[in-house]
């Protein structure tokens, strides 16, 4: 039975195929000749094919030999990475830190505190995943990542969000568009510029839905054959229509909290100052992308070469400056000033492993005294 399969005969597979030779694989492993072949020979028996092409003076993988090579490395690789991960965390000195974070927070806030948690901590991997606001929300929901940090997406079970920094949106255009030469633009002077913008997975896209730029139904109806596919289980069409789900999802908080916004901001002659935010709403709802990606180093691109400008937090507009150095210029959005909360994505039933709570207490302490090419607010 192919249960009887053991990490030992995965081992001497591996050996065997890397040495291209019994004898010295047998050597290499400290076993006999003898020993090492009559587990290749019971491998070969349970799993009911051959691995091997044998010669008097040569041993050559077959065909299912090479199919079966890169998965028996990737097992035992995987098997020694949670021994020493369980070794480590015993000792508290190490083990892997799993973390699904916004490309900006990626290039720009986690190099530096990094770089001082691998000197101290030598024996710690860490594993880095580049996602969006609503794709790290699940990778931590589903135990993907022992945390995140991204943009708050939408409201999943036993999943807390706790704020670490804003950054404020602005234009980001080429140099030489008429916005470059100015210190800060209104929202409603975006209209009638051609536009490219995210896609409805971003956070960023979300957090705008609430300024208007998105909110009149651009979103439109999926078509007929996305929902009959995800009815039979077609992963990518399951897929969109949770996307969808969750980007609506968003923007309706958004805007709920928007509308709370300005109800807070009446004045003591019952006048309100969100009658401002309802007119530029009003003004920029008329935009429409030219190109959607779901990449910002595209997204800055299209910017660079013209396509039109695009409206996006400071520090991932500085992310994306690095793409095309020197093409781009990013001017500050006002009347009024919107800013995106990032924080920090946890599970609430589960608590951090000792090494990536050390981890966390870092990027909390060490990262606002970072010199960041943004203005951000910490806290």
């Amino acid at each position: 039975m192919l249960s009887s399969i053991s990490l030992r005969h995965m081992r001497v597979f591996v050996a065997v195929a890397d040495h291209g030779n019994f004898t010295a694989a047998a050597e290499a492993l400290g076993v006999t000749p003898s020993g090492l072949t009559a587990t290749i020979r019971q491998f070969e028996d349970v799993a009911g094919a051959s691995l091997f092409d044998r010669t008097t003076r040569h041993v050559s993988l077959s065909s299912t030999g090479e199919r079966f090579l890169p998965i028996a490395r990737r097992l035992i690789g995987d098997f020694e990475e949670a021994l020493g991960d369980l070794d480590a965390l015993s000792k508290g000195i190490g083990g892997t830190i799993r973390i699904a974070a916004a490309p900006s927070v990626l290039t720009r806030i986690l190099p530096g505190v990094i770089r001082a948690f691998v000197a101290e901590h030598p024996d710690a991997r860490l594993r880095l995943d580049e996602r969006n606001a609503g794709e790290v929300h699940e990778a931590v929901a589903r135990n993907e990542a022992d945390f995140g940090i991204a943009g708050e997406w939408q409201d999943l079970p036993d999943i807390a969000f706790s704020p670490l920094f804003s950054d404020r949106f602005g234009v980001l255009c080429r140099p030489d568009h008429p916005f470059a030469l100015r210190t800060a633009i209104t929202w409603s002077e975006l209209a009638g510029h051609p536009f490219v913008g995210l896609g409805p997975e971003s956070g960023t896209r979300a957090m705008m839905a609430g300024q208007g730029i998105w909110a009149a139904g651009v979103e439109g109806e999926l078509s007929p054959s996305v929902h009959r596919a995800a009815a039979l289980g077609v992963r990518e069409a399951q897929k969109v229509l949770r996307t969808a789900a969750y980007a609506d999802r968003a923007m309706e908080r958004v805007a709920k909290l928007t509308k709370e916004n300005r109800e807070n901001q009446k004045d003591r002659g019952g006048k309100t100052t969100g009658g401002q935010g309802n007119a530029i709403s009003d003004l920029v709802a008329q935009l429409r992308p030219i190109v959607e990606t779901s990449n910002t180093i595209t997204l800055a691109a299209m910017v660079s070469e013209g396509v039109g400008i695009t409206v996006l937090p400071e520090l991932a507009a500085r992310v994306a400056d690095l793409a095309v150095p020197g093409k781009l210029a990013f001017v500050p959005l006002n009347e009024p000033i919107r800013k995106r909360p990032i924080g920090i994505i946890t599970r609430q039933s589960r608590s951090l492993s000792p090494i990536a709570q050390i981890f966390l207490d870092m990027v909390i302490g060490q990262a606002p005294e970072m010199d960041l090419p943004a203005a951000i607010e910490w806290g």
